[in-house]
């Protein structure tokens, strides 16, 4: 997990604490399967969207950076909030 993803934190915790449930309820090498399976589809969700948005966390050039201070300064505002409210929910 990738700065881009914003998940690294939480991706050290549940990959800590999945494995002592697990481990409490199987053997070792099964334990170890149903975590790679509960993972995996987490993991490979938030890494492509690491892949999607680096451009936006590290603009390459000055438009893109240009673009997401603009962004990011759109959604402080009341409209941009309302907006940003109604794309996610």
């Amino acid at each position: 997990m990738t700065l881009h993803s914003g998940q690294g934190s939480s991706r050290g915790v549940a990959g800590t604490e999945l494995p002592t449930w697990l481990l409490a309820e199987h053997d070792h090498l099964p334990a170890l399967g149903v975590r790679e399976q509960r993972l995996r589809p987490f993991v490979t969700r938030h890494r492509s969207e690491a892949l999607r948005m680096r451009h936006f966390f590290m603009a390459a050039h000055r438009f893109g950076y240009a673009a997401r201070r603009t962004l990011i300064r759109a959604v402080g505002t009341p409209v941009g909030s309302a907006l940003t409210e109604t794309l996610v929910n």
